[in-house]
């Protein structure tokens, strides 16, 4: 059996989509998407103040980060439990996707803000608190009674910080540029790198605006003989977001790039292989959203 049947078998046994096929591989670039301005900021507050966890100690920013290296997540691995760690993925344009957590089981951007908010293992607060700790500040209550006819309330604050999940856009990467058709952005390098990453199977899972996070993809079997799904993460500003994979067991990109082309494709990359490839990925970085200008 040969070595290019077995990648592309590989591929169609272990991953397929959460939507059409066809619609889930269609590269297209960055855009901006609708967000309510003064909704965003207030969720700009809320997602940096610890106040709000019932610990008074955890804030959304302190697992992703937006300001070092404008990464979106933690340069170290994050606990949520006695024996398990975990590297938190971006929340940079994480508003474009359509299926969130590790497992891909939240659907809805106002799903995956509200887990976030009440889950132990991430900010373990409670609706009640939430809106009894807005409320004490008169700031963010006089800001709550502007912009929602209801004032403080659970639903809002998860409205606010929706908004400015949606502001966390980077545009103007220059693989968007490359792809709306100003192909000199990219230098030899650069397209030798992207024919690669296509040529050998790479696109077939990072695909879509966000090359990735939005496919799942079956890695192997548990004890039950069953398959434990995984969300493929996405590529955008993957020079930013190490350590990499769901463990944050590898800190070099480069390390990380033969890593999951032998375990995921079967594919031994040569070393100039996998320099084309982590020129390509440099090109996945965007501009810093005008919010945190």
């Amino acid at each position: 059996m040969s070595r290019a049947f077995l990648q592309i078998f590989s591929c169609v046994l272990c991953f397929f989509c959460v939507q059409a096929f066809a619609a889930s591989h269609v590269l297209s670039p960055v855009t901006q998407l609708k967000f309510d301005e003064q909704k965003a900021r207030l969720g700009k507050e809320l997602f940096f103040d610890a106040s709000i966890s019932l610990s008074g100690t955890l804030s959304c920013e302190k697992c992703h980060n937006l300001y070092w290296d404008l990464s979106g997540t933690s340069k170290k691995n994050v606990k949520i439990s006695a024996d398990e760690e975990i590297s938190p993925p971006t929340a940079l344009n994480s508003a474009l996707n359509f299926i969130f957590f590790k497992n891909g089981e939240i659907k809805d951007l106002a799903a995956q803000v509200e887990r976030s908010l009440i889950s132990e293992n991430e900010l373990a607060s409670e609706p009640k608190f939430l809106v009894q700790k807005v409320n004490q500040n008169s700031v963010y209550r006089n800001k709550f009674e502007e912009l929602y006819e209801d004032g403080v309330s659970f639903e809002g604050i998860i409205d606010a910080l929706v908004n400015f999940e949606k502001a966390l856009i980077t545009p103007n990467a220059k693989f968007d540029k490359f792809i709306s058709g100003n192909e000199s952005v990219f230098n030899d390098e650069e397209k030798r790198g992207f024919e690669l990453f296509k040529t050998i199977g790479c696109i077939n899972c990072h695909s879509g605006v966000n090359l990735g996070a939005n496919i799942y993809y079956d890695p192997k079997f548990n004890e039950d003989n069953k398959t434990a799904r995984y969300k493929v993460p996405s590529l955008r500003n993957i020079e930013k977001t190490a350590p990499y994979l769901y463990s944050g067991e590898i800190a070099s990109l480069k390390d990380s790039i033969k890593f999951i082309a032998k375990k995921y494709i079967n594919y031994d990359l040569s070393d100039d292989q996998t320099l084309l490839l982590y020129k390509f990925l440099l090109t996945l970085s965007g501009e810093k959203p005008e919010i945190l200008k």
